[in-house]
């Protein structure tokens, strides 16, 4: 069990709705140092709640909409290469475009100003493209869904 945990992303959460064979778990996301003693003087330990809808057809076989009820704990599990494939697409990509489109602009043109209005509108087609795929998307990175004290 241990290495197929090591596999996997795994997030508390909790049951807001179920709808059909659809379930939406709220989890709080928080920062890297959310267990850090000093965040409340940094301000770095913020946490935000970020809503997954959970296709129970993809997330198992055995998971029915009976089984989860508003309110109930729950634990969202995403596998460790489809986390690093949304961290990719999500972060680090839009991250590279930025920084070439940058360089490019600048040895082009050698103004800063200039050079950094486009590399941050390039970022615009860039996520309306991510929104435009989002139903693919949302076919390749599904989610697993598991009550908590099962």
């Amino acid at each position: 069990m241990e290495n197929r945990h090591a596999q996997q992303i795994c997030h508390p959460g909790v049951v807001e709705r179920v709808d059909g064979h659809d379930v939406l778990v709220k989890i709080e996301s928080q920062a890297a140092c959310g267990k850090c003693q000093a965040k409340s003087y940094c301000g770095m330990g913020e946490s935000t709640e970020k809503a997954i809808e959970i296709d129970l057809r993809r997330a198992g076989p055995d998971m029915l909409p009976r089984d989860f009820y508003p309110g109930q704990p729950v634990e969202v599990i995403l596998s460790r290469a489809l986390g690093y494939k949304a961290l990719l697409m999500g972060y680090m990509l839009p991250f590279l475009i930025l920084l070439a489109a940058l360089a490019i602009m600048f040895y082009a043109t050698g103004n800063e100003g200039l050079s950094a209005l486009v590399a941050v509108l390039l970022m615009a087609p860039y996520y309306a493209l991510l929104y435009h795929y989002r139903h693919k998307l949302r076919q390749t990175f599904h989610f697993s869904i598991r009550p908590l004290g099962k």
